[in-house]
């Protein structure tokens, strides 16, 4: 026996300790493939539901099951209710959210056990917070593009598709090992290993304008981290790492040292409530539209190959607008 997913193995478990009082650890953790500590694990987590599980050690010993079984009635608080329907809200409030009908259903499930004496903690606070995020696309189109990506990735199926690459402006097909599924920057995208670059990329799925998923299966590689791919990128952009330096004049400044722009960020605090912001990135295109959302209120000090590019943009800007300058 093999290849259980945790629910899969408690039940099993569970079952195996009736059919078989006394069995050990060991045995248990011989027949479903995995470490003693893992039984142990699952059997603290079993109890915690509500099974009764006696243990016993010594050669003898082992587990075995006592009295009825029964699971505890699922409820949530006032409190916790409102804590899922706001993170859920986040998805929701947005037009084209691909998971939408299945969300929604499974927050009428919630709402149906809410603690009864807490209804009406629920129901007044839950109507008076908000939560809004940035969004570039309606998704809606793309439902089944999103169905088969996740069958894809639940199987491991590689991916034949049609791609209009944005950089290139050129459209190609594409064999891809579909590795997450990811949001970021208000958009959607697929990050997988492409066969016809041989690495790993990303693709934004709303470029995608065929997919097909294949009967050719592949092997995630172990030590791919959806975190460590990310780690060093402002957003979602990748390339070369390099070290940018930003100083920030007030009343900017105060805002950028109150927030966390990126985890990997260094504030270097200067009179008059000037300050430096440096952070290593993969990548400037990113960072450079955050730069000059800012105004004059940022100034680049490196890489002065980023501080010149800003200053031909702003010099190209003048240009557009017809060099106005303001009279004195």
């Amino acid at each position: 026996m093999g290849n259980f997913n945790r629910t899969e193995r408690l039940l099993n478990i569970i079952y195996t300790i009736q059919m078989r009082p006394g069995i050990q650890a060991k045995e248990l953790a011989a027949i479903f493939g995995c470490h003693v500590r893992t039984i142990q694990r699952d059997i603290k987590q079993i109890k915690k539901l509500g099974f009764k599980i006696d243990s016993s050690t010594g050669a003898a010993g082992g587990f075995a099951s006592r009295g009825e079984y029964y699971l505890r009635p699922l409820t949530f608080s006032g409190r916790e209710a409102f804590a899922i329907f706001t993170a859920a809200r986040i998805l929701l409030e947005k037009k084209g959210f691909p998971y939408r009908d299945d969300l929604q259903a499974a927050l009428d499930k919630v709402s149906a056990v809410i603690s009864e004496k807490e209804q009406d903690f629920f129901h007044n606070i839950e109507s008076k917070v908000s939560v809004l995020i940035d969004q570039l696309k309606d998704y809606a189109p793309w439902g089944d593009v999103f169905i088969s990506i996740n069958e894809a990735i639940f199987a491991s199926h590689r991916l034949e598709m049609v791609y209009h690459s944005y950089s290139s402006n050129t459209v190609s097909r594409r064999l891809v090992d579909p590795y997450h599924v990811i949001f970021r920057n208000g958009c959607w995208y697929l990050v997988g290993y492409c066969h016809r670059r041989q690495e790993v990329r990303i693709f934004r799925i709303d470029r995608i304008k065929k997919l097909r998923v294949t009967a050719e299966t592949f092997q995630l590689p172990e030590d791919f981290s959806i975190k460590d791919y990310f780690g060093s990128s402002w957003q979602i952009g990748k390339g070369e790492e390099v070290e940018v330096k930003v100083k920030f004049f007030p009343p900017v400044s105060r805002l950028i040292g109150e927030s966390i722009w990126h985890p990997a960020q260094q504030i270097e605090k200067l009179p008059g409530d000037e300050l430096i912001f440096t952070v290593k990135v993969e990548g400037t295109w990113e960072i450079k539209k955050w730069i000059l959302g800012w105004g004059k209120y940022a100034e680049v000090l490196q890489p002065v190959e980023l501080r010149e590019e800003i200053g031909q943009e702003l010099e190209e800007m003048l240009e557009r607008y017809g060099c106005i300058s303001r009279p004195r």
